[in-house]
């Protein structure tokens, strides 16, 4: 039965789902019956279900945990179902329990899940709760275990972490190496799912980034953003964190090529003196990108007030990339005070974000007369960091 639950898991990419066990019994899953929350795990994903499943999987380990031990099979394979379910809903971190318990009962477990399975499980959620310190060794380690599973994982897990673990690489000085984490994620993506445009899009973000440390490639940098934000098109949601990535990180490469052009040499970055220029989008690939409101199209700019605090400057850290991009988005009161701003992209980290809204919430705009109100709706503010 566990080994059934881990098929059902591999084939949630491709969405071919077929059920082995009928949901019996399973109006209760909070019951210390493990099977119980198991088919009602096993029915959320068949459902496609996957924030569900990923309930019903915890409390199926737990209870297995005390009901069977850790000596029984079920309860090893519980424990992995666990740790993969919240890694395919995007909250690995949560899964670190579990995780390391799959790895500790590997052998136990070997008829539902390979130990290098568990151990890439761990890996990644080890590296997404890392703390900045604590980053470039769990990148290394995400580095090692993806390797023994490339090739044979059923999803797009590995895919994901490998595109994380680039940038991280990328951004840390070691842009070699975060070149051939995203062409490893590219070689993913290409075997399970050709089509996927999102991942798709962030591959050309991963390569992009790694070539930042390379003034001569700046160019050919800026053409992978724009290919990636176009293959990734408009937002998908409402302050869509992946678009508003993409559209920092899009801020920060034309920084860098603007530093380069400067007249002192580019003392903006640690980067040698170019005379390269970045493109415009074209009105076509604006088009693929933006989500125009036609009644604003004449309130697109407001001036900024001087009042409020200015945005502190960063400092420049551990990164190699030593500019940052943020993009925020802000409501608007009537009379031009900033109201309800967020940030929807920060790189090369959060930190970037946090200074940003300390001093936009400060912040209010000259805004003139009849403005339409779904003008003063997600106003569109970009900042780049330029440090010393």
């Amino acid at each position: 039965m566990l080994s059934q639950a881990k098929r059902l898991l591999l084939s949630v990419t491709c969405l071919a789902f077929s059920v082995g066990s009928a949901f019996a019994d399973s109006s209760n899953p909070t019951s210390n019956d493990p099977m119980i929350a198991y088919r009602a795990y096993d029915q959320a994903v068949a459902d496609g279900k996957l924030v569900d499943a990923a309930a019903y999987a915890q409390v199926a380990w737990k209870n297995a945990e005390t009901t069977w031990g850790p000596t029984n099979a079920n309860t090893a394979g519980l424990a992995f179902n666990a740790a993969w379910s919240l890694a395919l809903i995007g909250k690995a971190p949560e899964g670190l329990e579990p995780a390391k318990r799959a790895v500790e009962l590997a052998e136990v477990g070997a008829k539902a899940y390979k130990a290098p399975e568990a151990q890439f499980l761990l890996a990644y959620a080890e590296f997404e709760a890392a703390t900045t310190r604590q980053l470039p060794k769990k990148a290394q380690a995400i580095d090692v275990a993806a390797q023994a599973v490339e090739g044979a994982w059923g999803d797009m897990l590995v895919a994901d972490a490998l595109l994380r673990a680039s940038i991280h690489f990328s951004v840390t000085g070691r842009s070699s190496l975060g070149a051939k984490l995203a062409e490893r994620s590219a070689a993913e993506v290409q075997r399970l799912n050709p089509k996927d445009v999102d991942r798709l899009a962030l591959v050309n973000l991963a390569r992009a980034v790694s070539k930042l440390s390379d003034q001569n490639k700046l160019l050919v940098a800026y053409e992978d953003i724009l290919k990636a934000r176009v293959a990734y098109g408009p937002m998908r949601q409402s302050d869509d964190p992946t678009w508003g990535a993409l559209s920092a990180w899009q801020m920060v490469v034309n920084g860098l090529i603007q530093a380069t052009n400067s007249a002192n040499g580019g003392t903006a970055s640690r980067i040698k003196w170019s005379r390269s220029e970045p493109r415009d989008m074209t009105e076509e690939e604006v088009a693929k990108v933006m989500s125009p409101k036609p009644e604003c199209a004449g309130f697109t700019k407001f001036k900024r007030k001087r009042v409020g605090r200015d945005i502190e400057p960063m400092q420049v850290g551990y990164f190699t990339v030593n500019l940052g991009g943020v993009q925020v988005l802000t409501d608007l009161a009537p009379d031009g005070k900033v109201i309800r701003p967020r940030v929807i992209g920060a790189v090369p980290d959060s930190s970037y974000g946090e200074a940003t809204l300390n001093g936009i919430s400060t912040w209010q705009f000259d805004l003139p007369a009849n403005v339409p109100a779904p003008c003063l709706k997600d106003y569109d503010i970009s900042v780049v960091f330029t440090m010393y």
